[in-house]
């Protein structure tokens, strides 16, 4: 069990190059920063997703690759709708 897990991982990195790995982390701190009130989030998540539409574009998955454009945008107007919040105040 723990050997195929082990082989899973290292798969991973010979086809992906640890990039799913990175583009994880990156989706985990972005969601830290966003909760934190931290706008620096949004960028953290764009590059994230910008790694996985790569990702799925090796991968050849449409479906990821379009949800992970569709993300791209929804991060990039929150980033810009939370700089006219902050223009406001």
């Amino acid at each position: 069990m723990i050997e195929q897990v082990l082989e899973s991982i290292k798969s991973g990195f010979e086809i992906y190059y640890g990039l799913d790995w990175v583009a994880s982390i990156l989706i985990i701190v972005s969601i830290y920063l966003l909760g934190s009130k931290k706008r620096l989030g949004f960028i953290v998540g764009m590059v994230a997703c910008v790694i996985w539409i790569y990702i799925n574009i090796l991968a050849d998955i449409f479906a990821g690759i379009l949800l992970n454009f569709v993300m791209v945008f929804m991060n990039l107007n929150g980033f810009i709708k939370w700089k006219k919040v902050e223009e406001k105040n």
